[in-house]
This record gives C-alpha cells, sequence and structure tokens, in this order.
C-alpha cells in the first residue's frame, strides 16, 4: 500500500471517529454522554473537591480550620475567651472527625458523578441529590435553632454548589 493510501485511510478513520464522538456527546437528553451533562457532573465534582479541601484543613490544619468556624460562629478569627488545653483537644478532635466523615461523603459524591450520574442511572442523581437536602434541612434549621446566621449562609451557599448542577441536570434522569 503506497503511503498516500495509508494517510487517506487514516484521514477516513480520523473523520469517522469524530463523527462518532460527536453524535455521542450533542446536547439531546436521549444521549447518554451529552456535553451539557458532563458539564453538570465536573460541577458537582468541583463543589465536591470544595467540600473536600475544607474536609482536609480540618484534619490537617486544626488551626486553620478552627479560625473559619470561629469566623462562621463569632464573625472573628479567634476564640472571643480562653479555650482550656483540654478543650482544644477535643473540638481539634471533633473537628477531625467532621472533616473525615465529610471526606468520605465527598468521595462517594464524586464516585457517583463520574460513573452512573454520567450514564443518566437516576440512583446516582437521586443519591447525590437526597442526602445533600438532607443534610441542608437538617443543618440549616439546627444552625437557625442556635443562631448561627454565618453556618446558614455556609451550608446556603454550599447547598448552591450542589444545587443548581443538580436541578440543571435533573431532566437526564426522568
Amino acid at each position: 500500500m503506497s503511503e498516500f493510501g495509508s494517510v487517506s485511510w487514516q484521514c477516513s478513520l480520523n473523520k469517522w471517529l469524530e463523527q462518532l464522538l460527536a453524535s455521542t456527546m450533542q446536547n439531546d437528553p436521549d444521549q447518554p454522554f451529552s456535553r451539557k451533562l458532563r458539564w453538570w457532573s465536573r460541577l458537582i465534582q468541583a463543589a465536591s473537591v470544595t467540600v473536600l479541601g475544607l474536609s482536609a484543613v480540618l484534619m490537617i490544619v486544626p488551626s486553620l480550620g478552627e479560625s473559619f468556624f470561629y469566623l462562621v460562629y463569632f464573625l472573628q478569627v479567634s476564640s472571643p475567651v480562653p479555650v482550656p488545653d483540654e478543650v482544644l483537644g477535643y473540638l481539634r478532635f471533633a473537628n477531625g472527625i467532621i472533616g473525615a466523615v465529610m471526606s468520605g461523603w465527598m468521595l462517594t459524591i464524586i464516585v457517583l458523578a463520574r460513573g452512573p450520574f454520567m450514564k443518566r442511572e437516576r440512583y446516582a442523581w437521586n443519591a447525590i441529590a437526597w442526602p445533600l437536602i438532607g443534610w441542608y434541612l437538617i443543618d440549616t434549621c439546627f444552625s437557625l435553632a442556635h443562631g448561627v446566621w454565618g453556618n446558614v449562609v455556609l451550608n446556603s451557599a454550599t447547598a448552591m454548589m450542589f444545587g443548581i448542577p443538580l436541578l440543571a441536570s435533573r431532566r437526564y434522569f426522568v
């Protein structure tokens, strides 16, 4: 086979592959891997990575995590009262556990968003959305009951990071 024939064959194969890829990347909700669904999946993953970052801070750099929560609770970066070492140790342990639980939850969301969510499996959307809704309602009501408005704002921002792509992608799962 001549070199020219080989190039022609490769061009035809490349064109066919590009058409095949383009047909699976349409914005049609009937296509399993549409561009828009991939975009929403990536936004969900980005939100999860953002929460993972906060979780890591709670576990790895507890003093920074404390400052963050002091800001949320007291609107300042340090405790308004002296904290005994025993209490500080407990707070760091509790925040570390919270960070570990949040990490596990966010890793689960990433796995769902990268796999079954992209395959338009309804359970993946439900497994991401409903626990987030439950968390938001419970945590936010608890924060409101205790007058911690900073946490209400933090929860609402987090809910929007996940809620916008979840609501926008819902049509792929009905």
